[in-house]
């Protein structure tokens, strides 16, 4: 009778432990917000963070994975800055429970292991929204649940696979990853210390951009258009009102076309996302263009200086790129005394098929501009809209200037001798320009 006893509460206990095992055994959630264009992020997945995480954890934690470069991913990233709290944070970011870690491998490298103890001893839930609920493991509960003559079967070892990872010596090459954490107050300091070294790049990316515009925009090519503009207004009399209609149409159609042009640029960059090796090609393709590109602005600066003459510079928009530019102007607004309206929409049309046109010389500044606007704004879109339309702002700003003057009564001659005089100089900053972009482009490379 005592022995009957004793065999039914065994199998009592292996039933209870096995189904508190199994409801034990939950795996913890974890998150992780990338994007291809971040270099940490990069950095990350070449370290092979994401594959060792899973098997090292494998059966204790859950890893979702999220492309920030994804529309609906990016709505979830901001989301889950909501429900935790925080009003801003950077990428890599993992979610484990109720820690969230920003960096690699500051605290993503050095924190995971904790974090994951962490949320697995107090049966942390992630609060990201969308996750599946979690699913218990049901292998240890088979183990669990033997006949009942074979008493000694169930051994308290048994569910180790579940509790324990497996073995760390393979699975912790990288040294980010075999670093002890470090203390609350260290890590504070480091967060701190990588969050005023991100505020002091997003500063000088932005000056870099508004330098860059505002050197674009008196970039020989572009304001030699500009004069031609003026005299060609100035010959066919056209009186202040419709100089101001003519004017705020083609500022502002060459400010859109402009846009247009990044905008598109942005979106073959974003579909190019998923392959690796093309934006790879593309980053290091455009650090080549801006060394070429320095080069020849600095030849065309040192030719300048030697001989005041612009007829040997290299980088200046093809004599047969200006007469078409020529023709197309006079061909929409020889007629003046059109109605305003037919005036307006020929500025208009002037206006973008100027921009396509000098976008071939205008072209190799905003270029590597655009791509560092990308890698800078990574996957926060509405960033990278603002910093593309601060750059046209600053693109249209001279246009809009010797507008301006124009009404106030300055000639055509006047402005076609302040470029002449200032050749020099604006070859001189477009040589800064395209080295200020290489230096940002190989800073977030590396």
């Amino acid at each position: 009778m005592l022995r009957r006893m004793f065999k039914f509460l065994l199998l009592t206990a292996a039933l209870f432990w096995g189904t508190g095992a199994s409801a034990w055994a939950a795996p913890v959630q974890a998150v992780l917000f990338t994007s291809p264009y971040c270099p940490h992020c990069r950095h990350l997945k070449e370290d092979g963070f994401p594959q060792q995480f899973r098997e090292k954890y494998k059966g204790k934690a859950e890893l979702f994975e999220y492309d920030l470069t994804e529309q609906a991913n990016n709505v979830l990233f901001f989301q889950t800055l909501q429900a935790y709290g925080l009003d801003s944070a950077g990428i890599p970011m993992l979610v484990i429970g109720e820690t969230v870690l920003q960096g690699y491998p500051t605290q993503i490298g050095s924190q995971a292991d904790e974090a994951v103890q962490k949320a697995h001893s107090n049966r942390e839930k992630t609060r990201v929204p969308g996750l599946p609920e979690p699913k218990a493991e049901t292998a240890p509960v088979k183990k669990a649940q033997p006949a009942a003559p074979a008493t000694t079967e169930p051994d308290p070892a048994e569910p180790a696979p579940v509790q324990t990872a497996p073995q760390p010596a393979p699975v912790q090459a990288p040294a980010a990853l075999a670093e002890p954490a470090p203390t609350p107050a260290a890590a504070a300091q480091e967060n701190s210390q990588l969050q005023a070294h991100e505020a002091l790049f997003s500063q000088i990316t932005l000056w870099a951009i508004i330098g860059a515009g505002l050197a674009d925009g008196i970039n020989p090519c572009a304001f030699a258009v500009i004069v031609f503009f003026v005299s060609f207004l100035a010959a066919y009399k056209y009186t202040k009102k419709e100089i101001i209609v003519v004017g705020t149409a083609y500022c502002t159609s060459v400010f859109l076309a402009y846009l247009l042009m990044g905008l598109g640029a942005f979106h073959f960059l974003y579909a190019m996302k998923g392959f690796r090796y093309v934006t790879l090609a593309v980053q290091w393709g455009t650090i080549v263009l801006c060394v070429l590109f320095l080069a020849l602005s600095l030849y065309d600066f040192i030719i300048y200086q030697r001989t005041k003459k612009s007829e040997k510079m290299l980088l200046q928009l093809p004599k047969s790129y200006k007469e078409y530019i020529h023709k197309v102007m006079r061909f929409f607004l020889k007629d003046k005394h059109s109605s305003m309206w037919r005036l307006l929409l020929a500025a208009f049309a002037v206006g973008f098929v100027v921009s396509a046109v000098e976008a071939v010389c205008t072209g190799q500044v905003y270029l590597p501009t655009c791509v560092v606007i990308l890698k800078e704004a990574g996957s926060q879109s509405w960033k990278a809209a603002e910093y593309l339309i601060v750059y046209n702002l600053m693109f249209v700003l001279p246009l809009v200037l010797v507008f301006v003057l124009t009404l106030c009564g300055k000639e055509s001659a006047t402005f076609n001798n302040w470029l002449k005089k200032h050749l020099g100089l604006s070859k001189f900053l477009l040589c800064c320009v395209f080295l200020g972009l290489l230096l940002l482009m190989l800073a977030n490379m590396f």
